[in-house]
């Protein structure tokens, strides 16, 4: 198969190019600047992107070189994002923008970007054709400080839920895996994201921030896992549809039964005792 990741150059993009690179698969790996993709370029079946998915020219230019080597694409991981963290009260305004552009507008632009060429690979015979999202359990239930990264992975299991169900007939699957918290470098990059609770009635939390980030990662999954969970979702005829990806996801499945109160409660206890969930 040839597959299109966003974001490989480091996390869950990486893992999953370096698994299916083993799998046997071609892939196309996108990265911000050139360079980038590190090791994955020494692979003969790795074909590096430079394309930023806020920037649409690019992935035009991308789905271009694609298509002009003739070959098949039979699938798009939609795996680049970002997590934008702080109390929705202070939060700045071209950071709440980013946060969208990045994790639903350019899913969704890649996406748009790339279907006709998913559309020619079915028209052409070939199966398995499928978009995959990387969403979060953050698209199934919202923490305190990351409301907005929370938002924009519910976003993208709506965009999941309508695109497939837009694509049925077309024989076009659309999926979506969230993993919970996964031990990527993330995690190192939520502990300098300050600047909303600075100066604020917010302040007190700075202390925590860091024992709540090392928390969540420490009791995260490694990236093989959603890599390897990824692989199976594409190379299988009919998988399920959602794939919730954590330590003790019935946790989560209870919880969203949970009446709104209990699950307020929850939190607030979980953040004293610097628990994600």
């Amino acid at each position: 198969m040839n597959i299109l990741i966003t974001g490989v150059s480091s996390g869950i993009g990486a893992t999953t190019a370096e698994l299916l690179l083993k799998s046997g698969h071609h892939v196309y790996g996108t990265v911000r600047k050139a360079g980038d993709a590190g090791q994955l370029t020494r692979h003969p079946a790795f074909s590096a992107l430079v394309m930023d998915v806020t920037d649409r020219p690019a992935i035009v230019e991308a789905m271009a070189t694609i298509k002009a080597t003739g070959q098949p694409l039979h699938a798009v991981i939609n795996n680049a994002g970002i997590a934008v963290s702080g109390p929705l009260e202070t939060i700045a305004e071209e950071d709440y923008r980013k946060q969208f552009d990045v994790n639903v507008f350019g899913n969704l632009a890649v996406s748009q970007e790339a279907l006709p060429l998913l559309h020619a690979a079915r028209e052409a015979g070939e199966t398995n054709v499928k978009i995959i999202n990387v969403g979060s359990v953050s698209g199934y239930v919202t923490a305190p400080f990351t409301s907005l990264y929370s938002a924009s992975k519910f976003a993208v299991e709506a965009l999941t839920d309508g695109m497939r169900r837009e694509l049925i007939p077309f024989g076009i699957d659309v999926l979506s895996v969230a993993p919970g918290p996964v031990k990527t470098p993330i995690w190192k990059k939520g502990k300098t994201q300050t600047k909303a609770f600075e100066g604020n009635r917010y302040s007190h939390i700075l202390s925590k921030l860091a024992a709540y980030t090392e928390g969540a990662e420490a009791g995260g999954v490694e990236p093989e896992l959603v890599a390897g969970i990824i692989r199976d979702m594409l190379e299988s005829d009919r998988p399920r549809p959602d794939r919730l990806v954590m330590k003790r996801n019935w946790v989560i499945r209870l919880l969203m039964l949970a009446p709104k109160r209990w699950q307020d409660k929850l939190f607030l206890k979980n953040m004293e005792s610097n628990k994600r969930y």
